[in-house]
């Protein structure tokens, strides 16, 4: 008799912004014990998803955007993943939601959590979709311990419901240098751009001072999660430290995941070349944009250094 898969630990891997995350998601990408899927992973966090319908004010509301789910992905991304997929020998190679298993779980736990809510369920419960997502790790990690999430939530956001959700989890957050962080916020051509995250206020108009409060925030809301989750359910990491002293880092963040650390031949991350992320603040250009907003400057290091590490 063949016996389930184990339950894959969910290591969801967020940050505050252009923070360098990336770094660790690139070094448990080479991690034996874990599988990374490729891409980040939206299905909970945007806004009329998961998240969204699990904290609905009332069933209707939450019948409402299950049924608008279902109909997309029956109607949209099933039909899509089975045309991406078509002629495709690794499948594993695609992004999740170009996968044709994952769209036809979907359905099955939105089909799960429909019936529960006609039974006059409570649309905060979190069962079905907490067996989803275990299901998608049982059928992607194999014989491998854990499943990493790239960006699967917003620090600040559905922090009552997704810890339901990715059970078992951990939590590993990245923080950065705020001026190298705003430099690689102009490098990426985000300075000027609105984001879905709610961490950022539209209301502000100031481009600089929108991105500026945006981390403050985040970093504040980082602050409150430390006290709100459980002892060994978060870790926050530097990015600065994780590149610069890469082995004892390491170290760390496996030992928070159970795991030795270990690394594949022609595994991806070089910390050597993530090193030259270190310092783009201090440009001359970057300087001088900087210079009407020191007072926030120095409040993003202020809540930095006040981090738990």
């Amino acid at each position: 008799m063949n016996r389930p898969a184990p339950t894959p630990l969910n290591v969801l891997v967020a940050g505050i912004y252009w923070s360098g995350s990336g770094a660790v998601v690139d070094y448990l990408k080479g991690h034996p014990e874990c599988h990374v899927p490729k891409g980040e992973f939206t299905d909970f966090k945007r806004q009329g998803r998961l998240g969204t319908m699990l904290e609905s004010d009332t069933v209707a509301q939450a019948r409402k955007l299950a049924r608008r789910t279902w109909l997309e992905t029956a109607l949209g991304k099933l039909p899509a993943a089975w045309w991406k997929q078509r002629g495709n020998h690794n499948p594993v190679s695609l992004s999740l939601k170009d996968q044709v298993f994952h769209q036809r779980l979907k359905l099955t736990y939105l089909k799960e959590y429909r019936q529960h809510l006609a039974r006059s369920g409570q649309p905060g419960d979190v069962t079905a979709w907490n067996h989803w997502l275990q299901a998608v790790g049982q059928t992607i990690a194999g014989d491998r311990r854990a499943v990493v999430w790239n960006q699967p939530i917003w620090v600040g956001k559905h922090e009552h419901t997704w810890p339901g959700v990715f059970e078992p989890y951990r939590l590993v957050v990245v923080h950065r240098d705020p001026e190298d962080q705003f430099a690689e916020v102009v490098r990426q051509g985000k300075i000027g751009k609105r984001k879905s995250d709610p961490a950022f206020d539209d209301s502000e108009t100031d481009d600089v001072a929108y991105v500026l409060k945006g981390i403050a925030n985040k970093l504040e809301a980082l602050a409150e999660l430390q006290r709100m989750l459980p002892e060994g359910r978060l870790l926050n990491v530097s990015f600065e430290a994780f590149v610069e002293d890469h082995d004892r880092q390491a170290a760390r963040v496996c030992r928070f995941l159970g795991m030795e650390p270990e690394q594949v031949q022609g595994a991806p991350f070089k910390p050597h070349e993530s090193a030259r992320n270190i310092g783009i603040g201090q440009t001359d250009a970057i300087q001088r944009t900087l210079a009407g907003y020191r007072p926030m400057v120095d409040r993003l290091r202020e809540l930095r250094a006040n981090l738990q590490e």
